[in-house]
């Protein structure tokens, strides 16, 4: 029985250390922009790069300049966020990465470091969420129509990113 416990326990660090060493290694900040590929590519090193999916509905709903503006700063504070955020999130990985390289693995540690992380990233969403919605209160009703159009043809097209993906990691290997 305690065979198949350390069997177990050994397992599930393997399994953890791979969730954490295949966050850091080649998907880490920027791989998106060495590779000519934004393959691995998260909300986080989009959103520096300023092409979140949704800007580029923003674009085609002819946008007064007061909106522009409006908008702009949103994108600009959430720039500044994401930056803050993903270089946090980097920071637990690598604490987490440190306590996987001890001896013995303090399993407790592991949990906390790994719901922080998970935290860490539900809050990034969220604040991406709440950003949108609040460009949206900056458009007319015929813009919002508009938008909510172009977003669910985004949606559609989601599949075929997901065959992007696909093919990236094939070229990965």
């Amino acid at each position: 029985m305690k065979r198949l416990t350390v069997v177990v326990a050994v397992v599930f660090i393997f399994a953890l250390a791979a969730l954490v060493y295949g966050d850091m290694g080649d998907q880490g900040m920027g791989s998106g922009m060495m590779s000519g590929c934004d393959c691995g590519m998260g909300m986080g090193e989009r959103m520096m790069q300023g092409e979140h999916p949704m800007m580029k509905h923003l674009m085609g709903l002819n946008l007064d300049e007061q909106q522009k503006a409006l908008i702009g700063e949103i994108k600009s504070r959430m720039m500044k966020e994401t930056i803050r955020r993903t270089a946090d999130m980097h920071i637990v990985q690598i604490e987490l990465k440190d306590l996987l390289s001890q001896e013995p693995v303090d399993m407790k540690a592991v949990e906390t470091k790994l719901r922080q992380l998970e935290t860490m990233k539900t809050d990034m969403h969220l604040s991406h969420l709440r950003a949108m919605e609040d460009v949206k209160t900056k458009l007319t009703p015929e813009q919002r129509k508009k938008f909510k159009e172009m977003h669910a043809a985004g949606h559609m097209m989601e599949g075929m990113g997901k065959m992007h993906d696909q093919e990236c990691s094939k070229t990965k290997k």
